[in-house]
């Protein structure tokens, strides 16, 4: 392990957060946006589709209805007729049993659909759910611990260098002193040596 840290650039990591930041933001607003749209269609056809063609089925089994009872007036009413008389009763009767089977249709159509729906939904929601648990969990995690990061290093770059111990009185002249007067291994001096037997007294 590193005694020390090779930062560089206290800016690279701001910008790799602000980055990381961005990418949560588009990344959720992106899933929340598939999970509307799946519910949105699911709504769609389960809700919306499915009371319209109820109803329509509705009308469509009332008019099928009227247009027996028609025609079974109008043969009560000329019993001796021809069929062919009553075309246009039994072209109703027809058109009626065409629109409830097209309605029976588009119901059970729904319903297909509708569980077709559902298992899908199960399995897009298994897959985005490990997505949304990685953006706030693990990524969140990290966004929040860049931003510490930085604030620490932006202290640290902010705090003034510890001041060294000024010397003690004395120290700098007792030691250039020393320098100046270094000592002789002879035991010698600078000053000159007296003889004390080449005096000028003793020679007279």
């Amino acid at each position: 392990m590193a005694d020390r840290a090779n930062v560089r650039s206290i800016d690279t990591i701001a910008d790799f957060r602000s980055r990381l930041t961005t990418y949560l933001h588009t990344a959720r607003t992106a899933l929340s946006e598939a999970n509307s749209d799946v519910m949105r269609v699911q709504r769609w056809v389960d809700e919306t589709k499915k009371h319209e063609w109820s109803m329509r089925h509705k009308k469509s089994r009332q008019k099928l209805a009227n247009a027996r009872s028609d025609l079974e007036r109008a043969k009560i009413s000329r019993p001796d007729a021809h069929p062919s008389m009553f075309v246009d009763q039994q072209r109703a009767v027809a058109r009626a049993k065409q629109e409830l089977e097209l309605c029976e249709d588009k119901l059970g159509r729904i319903q297909r659909w509708s569980r077709e729906l559902d298992r899908e939904s199960m399995m897009f929601k298994g897959h985005t759910n490990r997505l949304d648990r990685m953006l706030e969990g693990d990524m969140s995690r990290a966004s929040a611990w860049l931003a510490k990061l930085v604030q620490h290093l932006e202290d640290y770059a902010a705090t003034a260098p510890p001041k060294l111990p000024e010397p003690q009185d004395g120290t700098e002249e007792t030691t250039s002193h020393r320098r100046a007067r270094p000592a002789n291994p002879q035991g010698d001096t600078d000053e000159p040596s007296v003889d004390t037997d080449e005096t000028p007294e003793n020679h007279a």
